[in-house]
């Protein structure tokens, strides 16, 4: 069983076709105050971003991203890879609304367009992030470890990416 929550603020519970309805009733029952936290959360997040006016600074940034930001990148990029020891294959540079990285089973590494105009502390981060899923494609124990190597306060970090994403 799970729950997600949308970006537009609707609850989706997946529920296996094994569990009864009232198994099911529990199992959001039991998780109703995060579901309620989450919710309002997600659409505070929404609001925010909103605010934003994202095709704006689309705009105004786009050549420069094609241009010298891209290449800023993916030294950045190549400089936290050879420090954590990874190897990646390509990087591409995306316009996307909700995931602001990933790293797929290729070692192909995705940013969003967003990352040029987030403190640089937090893009960092979501380098590291992403880099270190190729050596650990989860979020283990094993793979928070590794990312709070190269970024010791990553917990805070953390916290404050998900508030400004």
């Amino acid at each position: 069983m799970g729950i997600t929550i949308d970006t537009d603020g609707s609850v989706e519970v997946r529920i296996p076709r094994w569990v009864t309805y009232a198994e099911a009733e529990m199992f959001v029952m039991e998780r109703r105050d995060w579901i309620v936290k989450s919710r309002r959360k997600m659409l505070e997040k929404k609001a925010r971003h909103d605010s934003r006016d994202w095709d704006r600074v689309k705009a105004e940034t786009d050549p420069w991203i094609c241009g010298d930001g891209g290449r800023l990148l993916r030294k950045k990029v190549a400089d936290w890879a050879e420090k954590l020891g990874v190897g990646y294959n390509r990087i591409t540079i995306r316009d996307t609304s909700t995931r602001w990285g990933s790293c797929s089973g290729k070692k192909n590494l995705s940013f969003s367009w967003k990352i040029f105009v987030m403190p640089e502390h937090l893009a960092d981060y979501l380098i590291v992030h992403e880099l270190t899923h190729l050596r650990y494609m989860n979020h283990s124990a094993e793979f928070w470890n590794m990312v709070r190597t190269y970024i010791p306060d990553c917990k805070t970090i953390k916290k404050e990416f998900e508030e400004y994403v």
